[in-house]
C-alpha cells in the first residue's frame, strides 16, 4: 500500500462513482479500478461494493476512509512544511538571550517578523554565562541577544540599543546607600565574575578592568545563571556591574542596584555565526536594527531604562 492508492480510494469513496473519481484524478477508469483492486488485495477484503448502478463502502471501507483521510492530511502537511523550509518559508528560528529577554525590543521585532513569515516559529532560548557563546558556535541558536563587546572572530554582531550600567552590591554593603558609584569606588572591591568559558574581554568589561587600571579581585564563587549571580552578590561574595535592565527584571531584597558613572554604558546587540548564510537570520537582524533605530529617534531610545531610584 502506498499513499497514491489511498488517495485513489478516498476519491472513489467520496464520489461513490468510478467515472467521476477517475476524472477528478485525471486517470482512466480502468487504471483507477486496478489500483483499488490492488489495495483490496493487500488488505484481504473488499472496500467497495460495486454494481452497475451504484458504489458503496463496505464496513472495512468505512473504517479505512476515516484513517486514510488523516494519513493523507498528515503526509501533505509534512510535505508542505518540508517544501516551505527548503524555500526559506517555514521552520523554526531559535533566538538566544542571556538573562531576561529584552521584551520592550523583542515584542515589536517578533510582531514584524511574524507578519512577514507567519509560518516561522520563533523560539526564545534562555542562555547561561557558561554557554551563551558556545550556543552560537555550535548552532544551538541561530542568533542571540548579547551585550557587547564580544570579541569572538567567528561571531558577527550589530549594536542595537544602549542603556546605563548599574553596580550590584549586597544590601548590607558599606556602599549600598550611595546615590551613585564610579570605578574608583570599586577598585578595592571583590567582584563576582563569570565563568572562564565567557570571553576574557567580555568579563573584563563588567569588571571595569580598563577604568580601574587592572583586574580587581574576584570571588572564587563563579555563578552560571543570572539568578545564581544575584544570590552570590546578595550573600556577600562580592559586587559586579550589570545592565540597568537587570534592576528592572529582578527585585532581589538582598541586592542594591546603584547607578554607575564614569564608565561606558552597556550596548545590547545581536550576534550570529559569521559563516552561516541564513536569510531568516539576516532578516531578523535587519528588522531589529530598524526598530531600534526608530525607538532611538523617537525617544532617545524607548528601550533605555531610567536609573533606579534610591529609597
Amino acid at each position: 500500500m502506498d499513499l497514491r492508492q489511498l488517495r485513489y480510494f478516498v476519491a472513489v469513496a467520496e464520489e461513490l462513482h468510478f467515472s467521476r473519481a477517475a476524472a477528478r484524478l485525471n486517470l482512466t477508469q480502468s487504471a483507477l479500478s486496478a489500483q483499488v483492486r490492488a489495495l483490496e488485495g493487500e488488505i484481504g477484503g473488499r472496500l467497495l461494493d460495486r454494481t452497475t448502478r451504484r458504489v458503496r463502502l463496505t464496513d472495512a471501507g468505512e473504517s479505512l476512509l476515516a484513517d486514510a483521510k488523516i494519513l493523507i492530511a498528515n503526509a501533505d502537511n509534512a510535505l508542505d512544511r518540508a517544501r516551505a523550509i527548503a524555500h526559506g518559508k517555514g521552520g523554526i528560528l531559535s533566538v538566544g538571550s542571556l538573562g531576561p529577554a529584552p521584551g520592550d525590543l523583542l515584542s515589536p521585532i517578533m510582531d514584524e517578523f511574524g507578519q512577514l513569515h507567519p509560518h516561522i516559529r520563533v523560539e526564545i532560548e534562555g542562555l547561561d554565562f557558561s554557554n551563551f557563546v558556545d550556543a552560537l558556535l555550535c548552532g544551538q541558536v541561530d542568533l542571540s541577544f548579547v551585550y557587547l563587546p564580544l570579541d569572538q572572530p567567528k561571531i558577527s554582531t550589530v549594536p542595537l540599543v544602549t542603556e546605563p550600567r548599574v553596580v550590584a552590591v549586597p544590601s548590607s554593603h558599606r556602599l549600598a546607600d550611595r546615590p551613585q558609584l564610579c570605578p574608583a569606588d570599586l577598585a578595592e572591591e571583590t567582584f563576582v565574575t563569570q565563568p572562564s568559558t565567557a570571553p576574557l574581554a567580555w568579563r573584563d568589561y563588567w569588571l571595569l578592568a580598563e577604568q580601574i587600571g587592572s583586574r580587581p579581585a574576584v570571588s572564587p564563587h563563579v555563578p552560571d545563571r543570572v539568578e545564581d549571580w544575584l544570590l552570590s552578590i546578595g550573600r556577600g561574595d562580592g559586587v559586579d556591574t550589570a545592565p540597568a535592565v537587570v534592576s528592572r527584571y529582578y527585585a532581589w531584597p538582598e541586592v542594591r542596584f546603584i547607578p554607575l558613572t564614569d564608565a561606558p554604558p552597556t550596548t545590547l546587540g545581536l550576534g550570529w555565526l559569521s559563516d552561516v548564510d541564513n536569510s531568516l537570520t539576516a532578516e531578523f537582524v535587519s528588522i531589529a536594527q530598524q526598530i531600534a533605530t526608530v525607538a532611538a529617534r523617537d525617544s532617545a531610545s524607548s528601550y533605555q531604562l531610567p536609573l533606579p531610584e534610591l529609597v
